[in-house]
């Protein structure tokens, strides 16, 4: 009998054979041949060339026993450890032919080894394989290139931080760059292999990418390979052109580039469905990176309309041509659902979809063959038919797309035409399905959320339920109203008490739990709630006890909170993301996108708030009769409150609902701070620095500023030139001379305050002078989704078409700029254009100066104390209210080095002193804000420390010195404060102390 001992060795050894056994012997015997002893104990190291090859070989020979049964085991995982570094030092001994053979082994060692397995041994892996990519031999910088692949498909989160460190220190990028800028005369595997690798290095690690797309040669090389005849080919290009568009800078650098139509067109030729799904994968995953901005989903929708959505379409109806799918079939359908969410952007794409019978294609997904056949065979009253269709919903099919398909049903029915009817669609049955499961998960959704399951919730099949409600298509409207308005009849007092109770709870909680996002109700809840409410108003069977309930005055309260507690954004600066990227792959890195306007994510807040609020006060007359207290503010209160949002915020969708509801308090415009300053232009008693004179048929006049009127009202002037002392120009017997005046007040300020009676004609002359959204506005029609508001914003005077109305020059500090010249004069010394009027309006010093009878009042030019590119900051802020240029974001920002990072803030700084002496309260906060931004090196903050300090800007010194805080006893000990005085040093202790102060007590 043998012993237990023996009897647990078998155990253990389980599943290894005798030829396991003898290779792991000649392997060990193999690898003792280079063990030396060293300071930190035994290590493999051999020049030898024979011996290398011997123990290489003994290797690939052990491999060749490792299964997946057997990987698991002890003994192979301290094999493991044993011969990744003596492959490593193997590979990286330079010696041709062992190098191959070596490169060969790793990449089947890697394919053989579980990742799990190889995770604690993968730095051990990563260093000699990606410093072999330095080899001018081809076949080792394939093989190679083919380790690191793999090794990066399989990467853990974990390890990524330490891989990234050691690519940078081996030169990685640089190599493949290298290979593939040479690669013309070399195989097609090396090109595939060196870009594949460079593609899964830009996916990983965003700070890859600047190097790659600021590498010109590089995307020379690569736009050249667009016309390549070999399949695999064309599918790497689309794969490099999709990492780099992962960044947002790669991606405007793609699209403004001279192949920007050729690869478009490659792109969308790759997704069309005759080719294999590797191609068409890669042409969507591309399309996909374009569509996450507006830029990239309008180009393409302009250049290849109709061939993308063709392609958008047969990737969805992937289903309908096979049975099971297959795991690539359904990252196609997946992809093309992302694709398809072009629809949010406004263009002549939406009508496509339908011609191709979209309706169609999203019920195949939704629903499977069985039960689609069910609903379809049977006539049935609309309460069976929401009950079958429910059972169907429940059948668990696809349910990874479901959220998809629920946005391209809401993108297409907000951007349907007003006439879109039933003889547009190919099947209206299929659309009254899409209909009523949509009202269905909504219903499903809103009793969810009274239960608090989270889990439950689902917003993008609400908001698609609320967008056809409010679609422009009456069609469309009247069939989302008249099905969800049976399925809420039951409950709807319970609903609404509920909707409005939890609403009002959260308006009379603290502003921070709003602006923090930690709520009696979670912020997701918290949009379906709104998104309810709203839907609830435009329902008119259902509208009447919201308002009875003091629906308006809960959901203004609750608006009020908002807007007071930062959910009214402003613009962002070097953001690694956007929070209102919400149509992208979860799994795609994205970069240096900033805060682009957007009417999602945090802005939704008040979207759905402000859009259930206008259509409760536009239906408010109906209810007034009874004595309903429906809001506690007076009507001028309302509207400040409402001004305040459409003032302080600059996303689009909070500013076009709130001008929205501004209009049915006859105020017709977008409010701004800078229209306000501007307006007082034209209500002033002074015409000094009027030009032009707009007189009427019965001779009535109005003196106006031509730089303004050419900028927002062009159509009122003559396409003349030059325009010399003041000009009269006659109008139209047509012309209503109370009806110009409200037109010039919109011009003038952005928004204007008019009856009913002149609103008649007001549409009339707005009609006439091309000011869509004035008329829009006017005319009361509910803002187009995911439009943007204009701005009021006067730059293009600064332009060649307005420096004819010019009567001021401002000239910089310093008499020379490089690369400087002017479009408009000969004079070569760094100056601006610009008119007096709008000087004087936006800076009382200005004012000052220019209209006080003092010698510069009578100059045609005066230097500020700025010099060029503060001065261009400083100007653009008069004319527009934002402080333009920004600083430079993301990947720009990082790879500047420590003076270009300086050389761009300074010109803030020196706004920042110039707007406290010049009484600039806005532009001053601002300022700060932007340097706070960009503060990110202890050198540039105690260069901002000695500046604040020499100008007496205290607030600047004290924002660099907490910045410096953290380190502050290791700079002392250094000795890097010794640029400062004692007073400044002081100041900086006290920054440190406090912030210690601060961590103790948390």
């Amino acid at each position: 009998m043998r012993s237990s001992s023996t009897k647990q060795v078998a155990e253990n050894n389980r599943g290894l054979n005798g030829r396991f056994f003898t290779l792991r012997s000649r392997l060990y015997n193999a690898l003792a041949l280079g063990l030396r002893n060293d300071e930190g104990g035994r290590r493999w190291c051999c020049t030898d060339v024979e011996t290398q090859r011997h123990v290489v070989r003994s290797i690939d020979a052990f491999l060749d026993c490792i299964s997946s049964d057997t990987s698991q085991h002890p003994l192979v995982k301290e094999s493991l450890a044993d011969i990744v570094p003596a492959l490593g030092t193997t590979l990286v001994q330079k010696n041709e032919a062992v190098m191959k053979l070596a490169s060969k082994v790793f990449v089947r060692m890697i394919s053989v080894v579980p990742s799990t397995i190889l995770e604690s041994l993968v730095l051990d892996v990563v260093h000699p394989v990606s410093s072999s990519l330095s080899s001018c031999h081809e076949s080792v910088v394939i093989s190679c290139a083919t380790a690191l692949n793999l090794i990066l498909s399989s990467l853990s989160s974990k390890k990524e931080k330490e891989v990234w460190k050691i690519l940078e220190e081996t030169e990685t990028i640089d190599n493949l760059i290298h290979h593939i800028r040479s690669s013309g005369s070399k195989p097609a595997e090396f090109f595939l292999e060196t870009i594949s690798l460079l593609s899964k290095i830009l996916w990983r690690f965003p700070s890859s990418r600047f190097c790659v797309w600021n590498n010109t040669a590089l995307m020379e090389v690569v736009a050249s390979l667009m016309h390549e005849p070999i399949l695999s080919v064309k599918a790497s290009v689309l794969q490099l052109y999709s990492t780099i568009a992962l960044c947002s800078n790669g991606a405007e650098k793609i699209l403004d580039s001279g192949n920007s139509n050729s690869l478009l067109q490659m792109m969308v030729e790759c997704m069309d469905g005759s080719n294999p799904n590797y191609l068409q994968l890669a042409g969507f995953t591309l399309a996909e990176c374009f569509s996450v901005s507006e830029k990239g989903g309008s180009k393409m929708v302009e250049s290849y309309c109709e061939p993308l959505v063709k392609a958008i379409v047969n990737g969805l109806s992937l289903h309908s041509h096979s049975g099971k799918l297959t795991k690539e079939q359904l990252s196609l359908i997946k992809v093309s659902c992302c694709v398809s969410k072009i629809i949010c952007w406004p263009g002549k794409h939406h009508m496509h979809f339908w011609k191709l019978g979209i309706e169609s294609v999203l019920v195949k997904l939704l629903l499977d063959d069985l039960h689609i056949k069910k609903l379809t065979q049977f006539f049935l009253s609309s309460e069976d038919f929401s009950a079958m269709a429910q059972d169907c919903l429940s059948a668990n099919f696809l349910l990874v797309i479901k959220p998809h398909l629920w946005d391209i049903l809401g993108g297409l029915a907000a951007h349907c035409a007003e006439d879109f009817h039933s003889q547009m669609l190919q099947n209206e049955f299929h659309l009254n399905i899409l209909i009523t499961c949509a009202c269905l998960g909504f219903v499903d959704s809103l009793r969810s959320t009274r239960q608090s399951c989270r889990n439950a919730v689902h917003e993008p099949v609400c908001r698609a339920v609320l967008l056809m409600i409010y679609s422009p298509s009456k069609y469309i409207a009247s069939k989302a109203k008249s099905i969800l308005s049976g399925m809420l009849k039951p409950n709807v007092k319970e609903d609404i008490k509920y909707l409005l109770n939890t609403l009002n709870a959260s308006s009379s909680s603290s502003s921070s739990s709003l602006s923090s996002g930690v709520n009696t109700v979670s912020d997701n809840l918290q949009v379906i709630n709104l998104i309810s409410l709203a839907c609830y108003s435009g329902l008119p069977q259902f509208r009447r006890y919201v308002i009875k309930n003091q629906g308006i005055k809960i959901l203004l309260s609750f608006i009020q909170k908002l807007s007071s507690s930062n959910h009214v954004h402003g613009e962002g600066l070097n953001n690694n993301t956007s929070k209102s990227l919400h149509y992208c792959d979860h799994n795609m890195k994205i970069c240096c996108y900033g805060c682009e306007e957007d009417w999602q994510g945090e802005e939704s807040f008040l979207v759905y708030g402000l859009l259930g609020l206008a259509e409760l006060v536009h239906h408010v007359g109906s209810v007034k009769g009874n004595n309903v207290d429906w809001f506690e503010l007076t009507e001028s209160e309302m509207i400040t409150e409402v001004e305040k949002i459409c003032i302080n915020s600059y996303a689009s969708g909070s500013r076009w609902y709130g001008a929205y509801l501004l209009s049915y308090f006859g105020v017709y415009g977008f409010p701004s701070k800078l229209g306000n300053r501007i307006g007082n232009v034209l209500s002033g008693d002074e015409d000094e620095h009027t030009n032009l004179r707009l007189i009427l048929a019965n001779q009535e006049h109005v003196n106006v500023h031509g730089v303004i009127v050419s900028v927002g009202c062009p159509s009122l002037l003559p396409s003349e030139g030059k325009t010399i002392g003041r000009k009269e120009i006659r109008l139209s017997a047509h012309v209503n001379h109370h009806a110009l005046l409200k037109l010039l007040e919109y011009v003038y300020s952005g928004h204007l305050k008019a009856g009913e009676e002149v609103v008649k004609k007001l549409k009339t002359l707005a009609k006439h002078c091309n000011l869509q959204p004035l008329l829009q506005l006017l005319c009361r029609n509910r803002p187009k989704w995911r439009t943007r508001a204009p701005t009021f914003d006067l730059t293009p005077a600064l332009g060649p078409n307005g420096s004819h109305f010019s009567d001021i020059v401002l000239e910089a500090k310093g008499n020379t700029y490089e690369g400087w010249m002017c479009e408009t004069c000969s004079v070569s010394h760094p100056h601006l254009h610009a008119h007096k009027a709008i000087l004087c309006a936006s800076c009382e010093h200005m004012r000052a100066l220019l209209c006080s009878g003092m010698q510069e009042s009578h100059s045609e030019s005066i230097k500020v104390d700025l010099g060029w590119e503060a001065l261009v900051r400083l100007v653009n802020w008069f004319y527009s209210g934002k402080l333009r240029p920004q600083p430079k974001y993301g990947c720009l920002w990082h790879n500047l080095n420590e003076k270009e990072k300086l050389d761009e803030v300074i010109p803030y700084v020196e706004l920042y002193c110039l707007s406290d002496s010049w009484l600039l309260e806005d532009l001053h906060k601002e300022c700060l804000r932007v340097i706070g931004s960009c503060l990110d090196s202890v050198k540039m903050a105690i260069k901002i420390i000695q500046i604040g300090a020499d100008c007496f800007q205290w607030d600047l010194v004290e924002l660099a010195a907490k910045f410096i805080a953290p380190s502050y006893h290791h700079l002392r000990s250094s000795g890097e404060l010794l640029q400062l005085d004692e007073q400044l040093v002081d100041i900086v202790r006290v920054a440190s102390v406090r912030l210690t102060q601060r961590v103790h007590h948390l």
